[in-house]
């Protein structure tokens, strides 16, 4: 495999799995910056769609044709080493590189603004972004969702700014070296590839040691120490959170109408927000996203006045329709902690029942995090639960669906639970128990989201 690390003596870019989010986001960047982008994937999807109408070609299925005219491949997390366009590459001594190595190297050349976090981070990155472009400041965007203002989950900016989120799951963050990075909290996740919680902190706080001298970091003081940034040397420092030691505060914190409010306490300067996104879990993405406008010294009441229009992500608390009288959402949320902050969101707002879906994603997750799931769907008056979705991952023996329902019962959970493992008769019975004023809430990070597709199809 040819190393280098400087893309920007290839034209011709082949990326093997390009339909995924993550990919079809360089896909766009890198057709903006001027190359020319083809890439292959096993089915169509939304993100295949929208990289067609920018010209970029999009071959279905993996042959080894399709790498002829490439003059570097790049692969997503997702595709094996097996794969027969990587093959191909290698034999023909193609440069073969990761996604990861191609975003650091859009973040590392340009004032890198990249958002890292266990989770918030693609809403943060969101907030950011629509700001910026706001603002006029035009930036590069690279998100791990489809930003609704946006209508992408990317785009190419002719100015210095390239706002990134920046993904810890497989350590790939730590080849970033950004302007500004941003922390908005640590807590258990992917022991599929860290082996315990010593070495993902360890990871995260590698990652803010990375930021350049004259960069600044941005962290959740609620959550994070400071001073164990401030021993690394590091001085400019901004923390957020609701605690009054921090240098950016919410308080007076009010919630309506699927959304909130709160005093912003910036010195002595005091602005009101206004979000339409729930729960306050958003309100501290909010938080994270405004320090960095502060940082570069953009106006907080301008910004503030933007953010007001902000209306969320895909699959973040998504309003995907009304049935029966009952209001159906899509979230992406995977942890406990971004499960909790999402059924307490939907509490501010309940007016009937809260009748929760939630499909587990991979099988290491549920292994290690089975109590702290066991202990989020308090607020659910129902709760179903499906099999795992692997997410690529081998079984693991005595972790499904089944056995966290056996621990959310031992942990004394008291609304009625009903175990459904497979995702197409999960609209059928929603049909006969949903009701007038429910809120319906569909969560997971895997297929989830086709059980809003089968109901709103009948």
């Amino acid at each position: 495999m040819v190393l280098d690390n400087d893309f920007s003596k290839y034209t011709n870019y082949f990326l093997v799995g390009i339909g995924g989010a993550g990919m079809s986001a360089i896909a766009l960047v890198l057709n903006g910056m001027g190359c020319t982008v083809a890439g292959s994937d096993i089915k169509e999807s939304r993100y295949t769609t929208s990289l067609k109408k920018e010209g970029i070609k999009i071959y279905m299925g993996h042959y080894a044709t399709n790498v002829a005219d490439a003059d570097i491949v790049v692969y997503s997390a997702a595709i094996p080493e097996t794969n027969i366009e990587i093959l191909e590459a290698k034999s023909k001594n193609i440069p073969i590189h990761s996604r990861a190595d191609i975003l650091s190297w859009i973040l590392n050349k340009s004032k890198g603004i990249a958002i890292a976090g266990t989770h918030g981070k693609t809403t943060t990155t969101s907030m950011v972004s629509m700001m910026f472009r706001g603002l006029d400041m035009d930036p590069t965007i690279i998100v791990g969702g489809e930003l609704n203002e946006l209508g992408s989950n990317a785009i190419y900016g002719k100015s210095d700014f390239v706002i990134a989120e920046a993904c810890e799951s497989d350590g790939s963050f730590l080849k970033y070296n950004p302007f500004i990075s941003v922390v908005t909290n640590i807590e258990e996740d992917h022991f599929d590839y860290y082996n315990d919680m010593d070495e993902l902190e360890k990871s995260f706080f590698k990652f803010i040691s990375n930021t350049r001298k004259e960069g600044w970091i941005i962290i959740n003081g609620d959550e994070i120490e400071k001073n164990r940034i401030r021993d690394m040397g590091k001085k400019n420092i901004i923390t957020f959170g609701l605690d009054k030691g921090n240098d950016i505060i919410a308080s007076n914190i009010k919630y309506s109408n699927l959304g909130s409010c709160y005093d912003l306490g910036i010195g002595q300067r005091i602005f009101k927000v206004h979000l339409n996104v729930p729960g306050l879990h958003n309100i501290k993405n909010s938080l994270a996203a405004l320090c960095v406008c502060y940082a570069i010294g953009l106006d907080p009441a301008k910004a503030v006045e933007i953010l007001k229009y902000f209306t969320g992500v895909k699959r973040r608390f998504e309003k995907r329709g009304e049935k029966k009288g009952a209001i159906v959402f899509d979230d992406y949320a995977h942890h406990p902690s971004e499960v909790r902050a999402t059924l307490e969101a939907a509490s501010e707002e309940k007016m009937q029942r809260i009748i929760t879906v939630f499909q587990p994603h991979r099988y290491s997750r549920l292994a290690h995090l089975k109590n702290e799931f066991s202990l989020c769907f308090n607020e659910a008056d129902i709760l179903i639960i499906t099999d795992v979705y692997g997410s690529g991952e081998q079984p693991i023996p005595g972790i499904n669906g089944k056995v966290l329902i056996d621990s959310l019962i031992e942990n004394g959970f008291s609304g009625k639970i009903s175990y459904i493992p497979g995702l197409s008769d999960i609209a059928e019975y929603l049909n006969i128990i949903m009701r007038q004023g429910d809120i319906v809430l569909l969560m997971g990070a895997g297929d989830i989201t086709r059980v809003s597709d089968e109901l709103f199809r009948n």
